[in-house]
């Protein structure tokens, strides 16, 4: 049977983001569900490329590049998170920051700049990394197809906010520090866990820092990273617990309370 479904072009994809507030000269970090945008005529590469064409040569497009391989490897360490994410990983000219769990990679003329660094960073997610790069660069985030729960620079705020849940985590040396063979490091404000990042999304309409629109059949989320950062950082000043979720079945969050709650530290 001849399969009708019409391909979705880079030229659409291209007018969308430009609908959606995408700029030249955009600094823009991007999650993603390629499945979620429909049939794609070149697929990944193609959303890519429609994204670097609005972006122009001033522009950069960067992916969280998650992977939970251990010992980590910088060159060979897929992404976890998606096949655009990987596309863009593997692509030639970009680059790949120094981290594991949290590496992110990106592309354009401020890629070295927004990728470097994050190994002599503290935490993985806090000062100094590409998170809060993102914020202090003006730049943009991206949510293609998928929701608010996988935001990954929120982890930001909460570490910035020093959040009571978070964790210090060991894992083995990463393959780019110097005789890593047996060695460990430590990960310390690592957020482990589940969240319930979807209510913050409300919050981000409410205060100005959100437009959206559509890119084939998917959803798209564009955020101020600036505003979203002193938006969040007041909701957790307010409330502590904000994001994390309320659903007493929840082992981690419902945990994580307890263990306050009862002075565990």
């Amino acid at each position: 049977m001849k399969n009708n479904k019409r391909e979705i072009t880079g030229s659409e994809l291209e007018l969308a983001f430009r609908l959606c507030g995408i700029e030249k000269g955009d600094l823009l970090l991007m999650h993603s569900a390629l499945s979620s945008i429909g049939e794609v005529s070149g697929g990944a590469d193609t959303v890519i490329d429609a994204l670097l064409n609005v972006l122009g040569e001033e522009g950069t497009l960067a992916v969280v590049a998650m992977s939970g391989q251990h010992p980590f490897d910088p060159e060979n360490s897929p992404s976890t998170v998606g096949i655009i994410s990987e596309t863009l990983r593997k692509r030639k000219g970009a680059f790949r920051s120094l981290k594991p769990v949290h590496s992110v990679a990106a592309y354009g003329k401020k890629a070295k700049e927004f990728t470097s660094g994050h190994d002599i960073s503290e935490t993985n997610c806090g000062e100094g990394t590409p998170y809060t790069k993102l914020r202090d660069m003006g730049g943009k985030i991206l949510m293609l197809g998928v929701d608010m729960n996988r935001n990954t620079t929120l982890h930001s705020i909460e570490d910035i906010m020093d959040s009571y849940y978070l964790e210090n985590r060991t894992v083995p040396a990463p393959m780019y520090m110097k005789d890593y063979e047996g060695k460990t490091m430590t990960m310390r404000k690592f957020p482990p866990g589940h969240r319930d990042f979807l209510k913050f999304t409300s919050v981000l309409r409410r205060g100005g820092a959100l437009t959206e629109g559509i890119a084939g059949n998917a959803r798209m989320l564009l955020i101020d990273a600036r505003m979203m950062f002193e938006l969040g950082e007041k909701m957790l000043e307010k409330d502590p617990d904000y994001f994390l979720c309320n659903n007493d079945e929840c082992a981690y969050c419902r945990g994580k309370k307890d263990a306050r709650d009862n002075g565990a530290k």
